[in-house]
């Protein structure tokens, strides 16, 4: 990674975060720091895993569109970025959906962690 890629990658968080923070209703808003909250978590401790619950009503607010806008976000952090699946059991607009794809994407998930040499 060079400088250049980093400080791009940063302002780019930077604007999209801004813009979020206006067109975001407050508790959606909250809900996107707590994820990245616990994405920061994930990079600094590679090797454990970070488990996030969701109440009833962060449920509701993890609509399809939030699960994009988490992805974006998710691109521009690490230092090569990093890929995140949404879903877990709900559906995430892909035609995909239900716990075929779930359990498709834990394999992959483990997958890419054994590659990295971290922990499953």
């Amino acid at each position: 990674m060079n400088d250049q890629n980093f400080l791009e990658r940063t302002r780019q968080l930077a604007l999209c975060m801004a813009e979020l923070h206006t067109s975001l209703d407050p508790e959606s808003y909250a809900l996107l720091l707590r994820i990245l909250q616990g994405l920061n978590e994930a990079i600094v401790h590679r090797d454990t895993g970070v488990d996030l619950p969701f109440s009833p009503r962060e449920k509701e607010l993890f609509t399809p569109e939030f699960g994009r806008v988490l992805k974006k976000l998710a691109g521009y952090l690490g230092p090569h970025g990093m890929r995140v699946v949404v879903g877990g059991g709900i559906g995430d607009g892909s035609g995909d959906g239900g716990a075929g794809a779930c359990e498709r994407d834990r394999r992959e998930v483990d997958a890419i962690a054994r590659a990295s040499g971290m922990r499953p």
